[in-house]
């Protein structure tokens, strides 16, 4: 590694693969020779030989034919480089031996001159890459100690070509800075120390080409400054103009460098510490895929110990290797996993687990089912004994979970009938840990109930054909039904394995709805008992107030005992008070308790509500008390089970619509949008509208897509758009109101909402012709709403064409799933000439518009497809608005100008040198232009005409700016007569039918030769 001379040697220094960070070697000669200097020390044969071959020859004379041939060798293949390295080297001693310093000079200065016609090649030569690529035996040989001379030699012929390279990064030509930037960041890597001032220039030049315009000059300008990176250069204020450290440009050029490869450049090189880990995690959701695979292959894999990242940021990273979209960067995450960070566990899988924290992790489960996809090998090599089940911890019980599921998915049954005991014991295992679950303390209670979960997550794969282990699981999850304090995951999973239990529906629900009945009873017997037990006391007190009258001592007892009554009822009231309120609370924990049971249960069943008695009862004395009370909490559960029991009865479903759409503005709206758009799509638009109105639900639901809550505007944006893929609704104006949510920067954030409308819309048009054609249809208005908000976020929403090409690729009849040319799908009832109605509603709207909306207009009409299929009639309806624009309205942005005249000259090379003279059929159409007349005539001409940019006067007196406006003023005359035709055409058309009929009115309108006196040029 280069440093200064006055600098320690035992600076650390990340390890470089390639100057492009790809692991591709590559050197010069330049560099061979630079390192070829440590490389190895010469023998004393060595010596004697070169005193002879001196006495021979003089190697001086020599030099001008045989370092030349040594370069020449270099380019037919790398794998003499340490040959030719070696050569060189004697020949470099020879010289010293023969001439001293005037002998080194010699050296350098042919070897230099050799050097730099390899720079100069003006094109990527295969041969010339192959010159300065470096020797793979670099550094085999080297020897701890040289001799002082041999040093020296080394030294300056460094410094010598160091000094000649730093010139080279400058010049004009790039492939000469690319070339110089790969020798000294490759020869740099040799270089023990260099000189302080050369150090200091080498470093500045360096980071300077950091911000070199070409990025392969950056990539080996990074890759040479990898090398210094950690020589206490934060110190030094020195470095470049910016005062900034080398670790700071790698950091600024990793984030915003435009150039993928140069980021590549830095996540390979960059050193890697506590400050610069969270910078290469994000390069993890890199826009480049191989930068993303990178930070997976090299410094991730090559950290020292995976615990330096935080949980957090050891989540995000798998997270985003394991779901990347790209089968390259899931198998990189993957192969690190199982490879490299599992070693720094001791190849334990359970210290593996305990360092991702598997109770709050989101990803521990997709790193281990990637685990074991990708290393076979240890799946036969799994045991789980007794003791491992009567040991069980979270890790544990986690990874025999995830294993037994890996085993059904892969269907691998001997497997799992290896790794998981019988019915019978694994309830006994359920039992035991439930029992410690109870009996835990509070700090101790959440793994415990963790390894309960898992356990009952086991149950659900368990094959109960075992008549016996069917009884005893059955016995033992309806006890556990019971339990006062069982979290609601464990209710799921309970519920679930019941309904694998029953014998089939109808019996699994009514066994869960006997349940519930208990559970009520218990709760309504503890309250009567409560009850009896403080009418007791009521009783005992009217006992002594009701004392034999005969007792002389009867009024003073009773006096004593209205004062004693007095006390006992102001503190029995405090305890009362506290207890109702206990029991209350209880009451509601029960109630919740069974609700969500009845929840887990409806979302399993799918029995008709009519052939179930019991669901009424359950209907009646649970759920619509619940919708009544006053916690928002036993509302939200009463509302989804009612949604739940009404998506098995149509009728109830209508009576409760009206119910569920008020509820969605309230509270909790994300639940409650769920369960309108279940009920829609399970039983339709019309059933569902026939008590409130289908324009009552419209309404409502475009409302929701309003919404400034991110999630519930999500919900609606998906549910809204299965509605339409199914078609179940059909509406343009909730349609609009997508595809402005779709290009809105206000929802740049919210990812759900904006990837279901990148499927949606793209599929929804391009599957049926009919809603292209409703598309066309107002597409002008939405662009024309998106140019006034792009006006107001310009640096937040793409550019207005961007906007219009993606609605025009919508549009596009040939990229629907009904006419396909390339499958042979031809449907003579599309109109492949649907985009020129766009075109015409565009022109319209230049006649009305603000200007900072018509000056974008042109440059949309300027990218829609006007071709044959847009018929000669809807052409010249183009064609007469763009006439009359140009006279009432005329654009004044010299771009828009253009582009409206390159439109108007296309149009009118499609008819040749003059249109057609139209048949008797084509006459009869000419009505329909009797709109666009009467929409232009409107708009009056301006009576002065429009103040416009000045005209550029530099060359106006050339021969082809002349011919230019000619031949655009003839292109005018000729649309202007072209208009006239049409206006005498529409008047004859007016006229007696048999005159039309004639067939000779309509033959000479548009005669020719009216047309034909215009030059070629035209």
């Amino acid at each position: 590694m280069a440093r200064p001379k006055n600098q320690a040697a035992n600076v650390e220094a990340p390890e470089g693969t390639t100057g492009a960070g790809t692991g591709a070697s590559c050197s010069s000669t330049a560099t061979a020779i630079a390192t070829t200097t440590t490389i190895t020390k010469p023998t004393a044969a060595t010596k004697k030989s070169s005193k002879s071959r001196k006495q021979k020859q003089p190697v001086l004379e020599t030099l001008r034919t045989v370092v030349p041939n040594i370069f020449q060798e270099c380019q037919k293949s790398a794998a003499n480089h340490r040959k030719n390295a070696i050569m060189l080297r004697k020949i470099q001693e020879q010289c010293a031996e023969t001439a001293g310093e005037n002998g080194e000079e010699a050296f350098n200065n042919e070897f230099i001159r050799n050097l730099n016609v390899v720079l100069a090649i003006k094109k990527v030569e295969p041969t010339a890459d192959r010159v300065v690529q470096k020797p793979e035996a670099e550094n085999k040989d080297e020897e701890e100690e040289e001799e002082d001379e041999e040093s020296s030699i080394s030294a300056t012929f460094v410094e010598h070509l160091m000094r000649h390279l730093l010139k080279g990064i400058t010049v004009k030509e790039k492939l000469v800075r690319v070339r110089c930037c790969k020798l000294i960041a490759l020869s740099i890597n040799s270089v023990g120390a260099l000189e302080n001032d050369l150090y200091v220039e080498l470093q500045e030049s360096l980071m300077e080409r950091t911000r070199d315009k070409e990025s392969q000059v950056r990539v080996q300008a990074l890759f040479a400054l990898s090398k210094m990176q950690g020589n206490g250069d934060e110190e030094e204020d020195d470095e470049s103009e910016d005062g900034g450290t080398i670790i700071k440009k790698f950091l600024d050029l990793l984030q915003h460098d435009p150039a993928a490869e140069v980021r590549r450049s830095a996540i390979f090189n960059i050193a890697q510490s506590k400050a610069t880990l969270p910078y290469i995690l994000e390069r993890a959701r890199d826009t480049d895929t191989y930068n993303r695979r990178a930070v997976f292959t090299k410094p991730m894999s090559e950290i020292r110990d995976f615990r330096m990242l935080s949980i957090g940021d050891r989540e995000r990273l798998l997270r985003y290797g394991l779901t990347d979209r790209d089968d390259g960067v899931k198998k990189a995450c993957t192969k690190m996993l199982a490879t490299r960070w599992i070693q720094q566990a001791d190849d334990n899988l359970l210290e593996f687990l305990e360092r991702l924290d598997v109770m709050g992790s989101s990803v521990a489960e997709d790193v281990l089912n990637a685990f074991f996809d990708y290393r076979g090998d240890i799946i036969d090599a799994l045991a789980f004994n007794d003791i491992f089940w009567v040991n069980l911890t979270v890790e544990s019980s986690f990874l025999v979970r995830v294993f037994t599921e890996f085993c059904r998915r892969k269907d691998d049954d001997a497997q799992f009938d290896k790794v998981v005991p019988e019915v019978v014991r694994h309830a006994f295992y359920i039992q035991k840990y439930s029992n410690i679950m109870q009996q835990a303390e509070e700090e101790d209670r959440p793994e415990a109930e963790f390894v309960v979960t898992q356990l009952l997550m086991i149950a659900r794969l368990l094959d109960y054909a075992d008549e016996i282990g069917r009884r005893k699981m059955f016995g033992l999850l309806r006890e556990m039904l019971l339990l006062n304090d069982l979290p609601d995951k464990h209710l799921e999973c309970i519920v679930e394995t019941m309904r694998k239990i029953s014998l089939n529906e109808k019996d699994f629900t009514r066994i869960i709805i006997e349940i519930i009945s208990d559970l009520r009873e218990s709760t309504e017997a503890e309250q009567e008992d409560a009850t009896n037990q403080f009418d007791a006391e009521d009783d005992d007190s009217l006992d002594d107030q009701t004392m034999d009258l005969s007792d002389p001592d009867a009024s003073r007892k009773r006096k004593h005992s209205a004062v004693d009554k007095s006390r006992r009822n102001s503190s029995a009231a405090i305890v009362d008070e506290a207890d109702q309120a206990r029991k209350e609370l209880e009451s509601m924990l029960n109630k919740a308790r069974c609700l969500t049971i009845t929840k887990y249960m409806l979302e399993r069943t799918s029995e008709h509500l009519q052939e179930s008695s019991y669901m009424f009862g359950l209907l009646n004395q649970l759920v619509i008390p619940a919708l009544a009370m006053q916690e928002d909490v036993m509302q939200d559960l009463g509302l989804q089970c009612l949604g739940l029991i009404c998506s098995l009865e149509k009728n109830l479903a209508q009576d409760n619509m009206d119910l569920f759409l008020t509820c969605v503005f309230a509270e909790n709206a994300s639940t409650h949008l769920h369960i309108v758009f279940d009920l829609i799509l399970t039983f339709g638009m019309a059933p569902m509208s026939s008590q409130i109105g289908e324009e009552r639900i419209k309404a409502d639901l475009k409302t929701t897509l309003e919404s400034k809550e991110p999630e519930v505007q999500a919900i609606a944006v998906e549910g809204i758009s299965k509605l339409m893929l199914t078609k179940v609704l059909r509406d343009a104006e909730i349609l609009r109101t997508l595809i402005i949510l779709y290009f809105d920067p206000a929802t740049a954030k919210n990812n759900h909402l904006r990837q279901c409308l990148s499927y949606f819309l793209q599929v929804y048009f391009h599957s049926s012709y009919d809603n292209q054609v409703m598309l066309s249809e107002m597409t002008v208005p939405i662009l024309i709403q998106l140019i006034e908000m792009q006006q107001e976020a310009k640096n937040e929403m793409p550019t207005p064409v961007n906007m219009a090409q993606q609605l025009l690729e919508w549009s596009e009849p040939r990229r629907g799933l009904e006419a396909d040319p390339e499958k042979g799908l031809v449907n003579k009832n599309i109109d492949y000439g649907l985009q020129v109605n766009i075109a015409i509603e565009l022109v319209k709207s230049m006649f009305s518009e603000a200007p900072y909306v018509r000056k974008h207009l042109p440059n949309i009409l300027h990218k829609i497809p006007l071709d044959d299929d847009a018929g000669e009639i809807r052409l010249k309806k183009l064609t007469l608005l763009i006439g009359n624009l140009k006279t009432k309205r005329p654009i004044v942005e010299p771009l828009s100008k253009k582009n409206l005249m390159t439109v108007e000259k296309n149009i009118l090379k499609m008819f040749g040198e003059a249109p057609e003279a139209l048949g008797d059929e084509e006459l009869a159409k000419l009505a329909e232009l009797t709109e666009e007349i009467s929409f232009v005539d409107k708009f009056v001409a301006p009576t002065e005409k429009p103040k416009e940019d000045a005209p550029i006067t530099r060359g106006r007196n050339n021969p082809r700016a002349k011919k230019v406006a000619s031949k655009a003023k003839d292109s005018d005359d000729k649309l202007k007569r072209m208009m006239d035709d049409i206006d005498a055409l529409l008047d004859s058309s007016s006229s007696e039918k048999e005159d039309t009929q004639g067939g000779d009115s309509g033959s000479d309108i548009f005669d020719e030769d009216d047309y034909n006196n215009d030059d070629d040029d035209d």
